[in-house]
């Protein structure tokens, strides 16, 4: 038998010693070989390393990575650069009238819609970046000194077509500081300048307009200044065109009545835009005129849902009356310029009650004048007032002269006796006679 037989029979086991036990295998190869195999197995099975093995295909973000973050006041859009990688992104305007706004991104960039932004505002990006977040923030402030801008700012539309913008000079604005008010559309196609100002020692203080067709439902209104000796900060405005309208009086008012009614009918005003009949509400002034001067007014609401009509009891004779209208918003009451009056009824039922009670007036007083007159002159005269004695006058009392008297002294005349036949005769006068010298 060889050597190498001799070993594998001593190797191998005998069939009593048999046992149930794993049979390993030989290590195969240098000791050195087998410690590196220890180390690899070792390093395999630690958990950390197999997380690090599933997430080295990452790569790293420095936590300081500057996004460049932009704001375009104008469009009202946040830019900022973007990374290589980016998946998901918004972004949050905090503003100080409405909280937080929050806008999802579209390639690396934010647009808002318009919101006024003199008070500041606080821009904030957050974007993923290899799912991992990145965030920047921007402030966004209102430069110039404080106090400066426009104050007092407000827009009215009259008549549809007008527009009359007014504002104040800023408490802190110097002498020579001057404004100019830049309006832009819901668009953002179109931005223009006031075309008249309206001034006022030489600062510009308001606005007209004369033509509104380049304006939308809400418009973007800015106010700006200038000055040498100090920057001006600005005034900017978001305001809807539907409340800041005056309403026109209503047009073709019409008043029919019969003999217990009278029906008030009318037609919506000429507005901005085309507005259905609920969107207006009414208000109705009825009275009744009166010759003193004082009138019973009555105001009612009408809604526009009413089909712009007005149905009130008024039973003849019902006089004179007047009605006018004003009109304004159905969510606000706004009211615009009454119309002018509208007179119906009539004059008659006044004016002859009038006349009546002139003539019993009048009547009273002739018939107590000459109740008074008869009584002063048939009662009072005799038994209230006794009658004065009177001297008597001889020359018109008497109808003969007694010529003895007045040619007789006093003495001849009481101590001799009249002659029965005695008649006096007037005195014989001479004749006339040539004059002797």
């Amino acid at each position: 038998m060889s050597s190498l037989q001799v070993e594998e029979v001593a190797a191998s086991p005998s069939p009593g010693d048999m046992r149930c036990e794993p049979v390993l295998p030989r290590p195969v190869g240098s000791p050195t070989c087998l410690l590196v195999i220890t180390i690899l197995l070792s390093l395999l099975l630690d958990p950390a390393f197999l997380l690090t093995q599933g997430h080295q295909d990452l790569p790293s973000v420095e936590p300081n990575s500057s996004l460049n973050v932009k704001f375009d006041p104008k469009k009202m859009q946040l830019t900022w650069d973007c990374k290589e990688n980016t998946t998901s992104g918004h972004c949050v305007m905090t503003h100080k009238e409405k909280g937080q706004i929050k806008k999802q991104m579209k390639r690396c960039q934010c647009t808002f819609q318009d919101n006024s932004l003199h008070g500041g505002v606080t821009l904030t990006v957050e974007v993923y970046v290899n799912q991992r977040p990145i965030s920047e923030t921007l402030v966004y402030t209102n430069p110039g000194k404080e106090g400066t801008a426009a104050q007092n700012f407000s827009c009215l539309v009259y008549n549809a077509d007008f527009m009359n913008c007014t504002w104040a000079k800023g408490h802190a604005a110097p002498d020579d500081v001057q404004y100019f008010l830049y309006i832009r559309n819901s668009t953002r196609k179109g931005e223009r300048e006031c075309p008249h100002y309206l001034t006022d020692a030489g600062t510009n203080v308001g606005c007209h307009l004369q033509d509104l067709s380049g304006l939308t439902s809400y418009n973007y209104f800015l106010v700006n200044g200038t000055s040498r000796e100090t920057g001006i900060q600005f005034f900017d405005s978001i305001l809807l065109l539907k409340e800041i309208e005056r309403y026109s009086p209503p047009h073709n008012i019409t008043v029919n009545c019969n003999e217990s009614h009278c029906l008030v009918r009318w037609e919506k005003p000429r507005t901005r835009k085309n507005w259905s009949n609920r969107e207006f509400q009414y208000q109705l002034d009825i009275w009744r005129r009166s010759n003193s001067g004082h009138s019973e007014n009555q105001l009612i609401v009408v809604s526009g849902d009413s089909e712009n009509r007005y149905n009130f009891p008024s039973p003849e004779p019902r006089g004179t009356q007047m009605v006018k209208i004003r009109t304004a918003d159905a969510r606000r009451a706004h009211w615009g310029d009454w119309s002018q009056p509208i007179q119906f009824g009539s004059e008659e039922p006044e004016s002859s009650l009038v006349l009546v009670y002139v003539l019993v007036v009048l009547g009273t007083l002739a018939g107590g004048l000459a109740c008074g007159c008869l009584f002063k002159r048939f009662l009072g005269s005799h038994s209230l007032f006794p009658p004065i004695p009177r001297i008597r006058d001889k020359l018109k009392d008497d109808h003969q002269i007694d010529h003895q008297a007045v040619l007789c002294p006093p003495a001849t005349r009481f101590h001799s006796e009249p002659r029965a036949d005695l008649r006096l005769k007037p005195p014989r006068l001479p004749l006339p006679g040539p004059l002797r010298t």
